[in-house]
């Protein structure tokens, strides 16, 4: 969102909104004026697979118009004696299909004769009467019950199928299948789809060799609210945070893979729909659920409980859905990291170092909570109402014991260094150092709230579907990052060999003489408090209208035009403080904070040699003991709590878009060149203004001064896009899709800030400009920032699918192919910044900051495959593998993005009985999650694959029981810096087993 520069990529134009605004108002009043055509009846096979749109109605009539539109003969056995009203058919699927779901919960039969025939007759309604059939639904697909896991496998692959886009999905049935903390490791074993981890669970989700940022997450088919990172200096922007969201509540998810012009934009990579339940989507039914869960670490069991159940009236017309859950994690994650690497000369030789080496026990307790509503009335046979409502919170206590191995320049000290390899110091032995020990508390608070009305009018051939959906997502620090650093005296001689650990993930040596567990020669360095707080904040109103039709030209017709608008609003607003505390006047030495010992088989499987448990300080006395001098008593605040300083400004910022869009569709059917067909085109207009707030500090008279920062853009794009399929046969059918997206820059990127590595602020704050002057071993002169001039990354894609569906195997194939415009990369440039200090004289330093720039181009291309064969005696196995090129224009490789990834998943179901197993394997790939704080060129995390398995047994048709582990494997965690060579970090965090108990009513 710049000012007017003198060139635009092809399809930008500024100045969108009387330009939105009018192509609106001219389509719908277009479509009104259309006026209805004949019908024509279109003879086809049992499992041709058309489009349907028939509205609840009287049986004979719903039947009749049936069969003409499909070409079937209709043959009434035996009438009712009285008026059955069947269920809406609206969707593409056989006509078989389509009958099957017009008489669900009716008292009619059939009986299929030949491939074009069908018989009806009645029965006598049973003693306890059915409840009535639901109203009209808006479902795309036919729905069918299903079974085990390979049956909702089958279903899948059904309405993949049937489906008018490249498409996959999951269902809440499917998601329960397999062992999955969240929605992302569910849909890891989609076809396309990656997943990154954080601290072993599934935090973001990658699809067709894009990262997080370039899918677009949808609740219900709404946009939605992003929780923040704010654990570090590093954010995440546009990318959905899943470990915030539970699944138990959830009915399911889709995945999008080529676009159509009703699509809410935003997604260059997918488009991931988050489904929820409605009221009156099935039968009454009441289930409770119960399980714990255990880690081979702690041994701690971790209690699960969900609830809930769905209401329908006995007239039918009204539903009511609703549930709680709530799960609970406790996680120990073990990590060995190096922190960044310097350089030295020895020998003439320039040689890159290690600066420090790191042994962190980091401990989590997760906590899942969520409630959700879903409400649906059916006011009448042409109007239905909707409400859904998701509140979900996730709260994390993060404890890090760490120790930390000063190196760097000491290893410039002669006999230091004792092995070198590919220019890197990998083992060494430092005979007068220092070690410090030093823990990180924060409590982590992330809320999310979704509320969506809707409605279904239908007026003849017209129906309209009105939307307005809210959301919000708060992530706030409720205890803020506190991080003590204590210290040894100079002249601890420690020793360390990183040599092959890369490989083995599993280092030799880190070892020390020094007594860890002796707080009395531990003296204070400091204790720095970090408080965050990020609220976002989404509005979108969207109306759509659909209009059946039924047109020919020659082998094309005109099926349905579809047309629309999407008006949204989102905001985010960010809130950094950072403080050094001080301790408590009259309080004496810290050693008397200390009360704790880290558990004793600490980095037993990563360090062969290691030091040993360590001494550990208790928050309730570091609370007691420290104060933040000249604000407050207590060193547990929020940012509202404190005045800001001019650092606070320039870490903090604001950013607000409003988006309207509006778009019109055709969808389209027919037969040429001896194959059935069918599809959709359409044309999407968006327009984005952008309007950012920050800060800057300046130096004026000697004093640092803040000067406020605004920006304001906007921008309009046309995104068109096509969607064929070829019923090539009865079983099989081939996709084309072209469209062209967008993705808005990351709020982070767009972001008026600026911020110096922290350890940088804290420095010159303490000491002036002889930090600057002779800065300390540790002190980095880098920073991040963003940029408001950033304008949208623009794609052009190309799709070419096969999709095989037979009685025993599924089959899908499909090559894809991207090339993204103006695409966003981060550029380092010197800038002079400005510092407060503690005598109040303002000092300025040259840093190297990253700031993001439209300054390249990406191509992607890709094969991804899908399979589902069942073997024979309840055996069988689905699989999916992705293979993707994506590199920018100099070489580099994306963010997020993996060249293989692939799992495989063998069942075997017998009886009450069933056994999943999967295995989901990644290759390397560059992460945006730099946990070393900046200033590493390129965080790349190693190849990884995880072994998960779950049994489940059916006791009764009401109750089963399963049993589930993860990382069976006892994968663990790598990631260096370009090449293996540069290690960065290895991390544990063992195996997980849980139990579960479900009752249904």
């Amino acid at each position: 969102m710049k000012p007017p520069a003198a060139s635009l990529p092809a399809g930008v134009r500024r100045k969108p909104w009387r330009v939105v605004c009018g192509v609106a108002t001219v389509a719908v009043m277009s479509a009104l004026a259309q006026p209805a055509f004949a019908h024509q009846a279109w003879a086809q096979s049992a499992s041709r697979v058309q489009a349907f749109d028939i509205a609840g109605q009287d049986a004979s009539s719903a039947l009749l118009r049936l069969c003409l539109e499909a070409g079937c003969e209709l043959a009434f056995v035996q009438r009712p004696g009285r008026d059955v009203r069947t269920r809406a058919v609206n969707g593409r699927m056989s006509w078989r299909a389509a009958l099957a779901r017009m008489l669900e919960g009716t008292d009619l039969r059939y009986r299929f004769v030949g491939s074009r025939g069908v018989r009806i007759w009645a029965v006598a309604p049973s003693v306890r009467p059915a409840a009535p059939p639901p109203p009209e639904t808006t479902e795309l697909e036919a729905v069918e019950v299903v079974g085990r896991l390979s049956d909702r496998i089958d279903e899948a692959l059904r309405r993949k199928r049937d489906a008018d886009v490249i498409s996959d999905g999951l269902s809440s049935e499917r998601i329960g299948d397999l062992p999955s903390a969240n929605l992302a490791e569910a849909l890891q074993r989609v076809p396309g789809v990656a997943i990154e981890r954080e601290v072993g669970e599934g935090q973001f989700v990658s699809v067709r060799g894009l990262g997080p940022l370039f899918q677009s997450v949808t609740l219900n088919g709404a946009p939605v609210a992003f929780n923040e990172n704010i654990r570090n200096s590093t954010q995440s922007g546009r990318q959905f945070r899943f470990r915030a969201l539970s699944v138990d509540l959830l009915a399911g998810a889709r995945l999008t893979k080529s676009a159509t012009a009703d699509l809410t934009e935003g997604g260059i990579g997918s488009n991931i729909d988050i489904e929820t339940a409605g009221g009156l989507d099935g039968d009454p039914f009441l289930t409770l659920r119960l399980g714990g869960e255990t880690t081979t670490r702690d041994g701690r069991i971790s209690p699960d409980l969900s609830v809930g159940g769905r209401w329908v009236s006995s007239s039918g017309s009204a539903g009511l859905v609703a549930g709680l859950s709530q799960e609970q994690r406790s996680v120990r994650y073990d990590r060995f990291q190096v922190m960044r690497y310097g350089e030295i000369v020895v020998d003439g030789r320039t040689l890159a170092v290690p600066n420090d080496l790191r042994t962190t026990v980091e401990s989590e307790d997760r906590r899942r909570r969520s409630g959700f509503v879903g409400a649906d009335w059916q006011v009448s046979p042409d109007l239905r109402l909707d409400l859904d409502a998701l509140v979900s919170t996730f709260d994390n206590a993060i404890r890090e014991d760490r120790l930390v191995f000063g190196l760097g320049e000491r290893l410039a000290a002669p006999g230091a260094i004792q092995r070198v390899q590919d220019g890197v110091v990998t083992a060494g032995r430092i005979a007068a150092g220092r070690i410090d020990n030093n823990t990180e508390f924060s409590d982590q608070s992330h809320l999310n709230v979704a509320a969506s009305l809707g409605a279904e009018l239908r007026r003849g051939n017209w129906r309209l579907t009105p939307r307005l959906s809210v959301s919000s997502a708060r992530s706030v620090l409720d205890t803020p990052l506190e991080r003590l650093s204590a210290q040894s005296p100079e002249g601890v001689a420690y020793a360390f060999d990183l040599e092959g650990a890369a490989d083995a993930r599993r280092t030799d040596r880190l070892t020390t003489d020094f007594d860890l567990l002796d707080p009395s020669r531990l003296v204070l360095a400091q204790l720095n408090i970090r408080a965050v707080q990020s609220r976002d904040e989404d509005v979108t109103a969207v109306l759509d209208a659909r209009r059946t039709l039924d047109r020919t030209w020659g082998g094309l017709r005109l099926s349905a035009v579809q047309m629309g608008g999407q008006f949204s609003t989102r905001s985010r607003d960010y809130q950094r403080r950072d403080r050094r505390a001080a301790l408590r006047p009259g309080q004496g030495d810290i050693a008397s904070l200390y009360d704790g010992v880290t558990p004793g088989d600490v980095f037993s499987d990563l360090i062969a040699a290691r030091p040993g448990p360590w001494i550990t300080p208790a928050f309730d006395r570091l609370r007691a003991a420290f104060v933040l001098p000249g604000e407050r008593d207590d060193v547990v605040f929020r940012p509202d709590d404190l005045t800001a300083t001019g650092s606070d400004l320039q870490n903090s910022y604001g950013v607000e878009e409003r988006v309207a869009a509006a778009y019109v569709r055709a969808d389209f059917d027919g037969r040429g060149v001896g194959l059935s067909y069918f599809g959709n085109a359409g044309l999407r207009l968006v327009g984005t203004r952008t309007h950012v707030e920050g800060a800057r500090m300046a130096g004026v008279g000697g004093v640092a001064q803040v000067t406020p920062l605004t920006h304001d853009g906007e921008d309009a794009i046309l995104l068109p896009s096509l969607n064929l399929a070829f019923d090539i046969a009865d079983d099989a059918v081939v996709r084309l899709a072209a469209s062209r997206t967008i993705t808005r820059p990351s709020l982070a990127d767009l972001r008026a800030s600026t911020v110096p590595a922290s350890v940088l602020v804290s420095a010159i704050y303490q000491y002036g400009q002889a930090a600057v002057d002779d800065p300390q071993p540790g002190v980095i002169f880098s920073g991040i920032g963003g940029n408001p001039e950033l304008t949208p990354y623009v794609s052009t894609n190309l799709d070419l699918s096969y999709e095989f569906t037979g009685s025993r195997t599924g089959f899908s194939l499909a090559l894809f192919h991207k090339t993204i415009r103006d695409f966003i990369q981060a550029t380092w440039a010197v800038e002079t910044l400005t510092f407060e200090t503690r005598a109040g004289a303002a000092v300025q330093a040259p840093v190297l900051m990253s700031r993001p720039r439209n300054v390249g181009q990406a191509r992607i291309d890709g094969l991804e495959a899908g399979l589902h064969h069942r073997l024979g005696g309840g055996l069988g196995v689905w699989a999916s593998a992705t293979l993707t090129d994506s590199r920018l224009a100099d070489g580099e490789r994306l963010t997020g993005v993996s060249d293989l990834s692939w799992s495989i998943n063998p069942y075997l179901e017998r009886g009450p009985f069933a056994l999943n197993l999967s295995w989901s394997w990644r290759s390397a790939f560059r992460s945006e999650a730099d946990l070393q704080g900046g200033g590493v060129s390129a965080f790349i995390v190693g190849p990884a694959g995880y072994l998960d398995a779950q049994a489940t047994y059916r006791i009764d048709a009401r109750t089963r029981l399963s049993i589930a582990a993860t990382n069976l494997t006892d994968t663990r965690d790598l990631a260096y810096e370009r090449t293996p060579a540069r290690l960065l970090q290895i991390g544990s965090a063992g195996r997980q087993l849980s139990v579960g108990l479900e009752l249904n009513w």
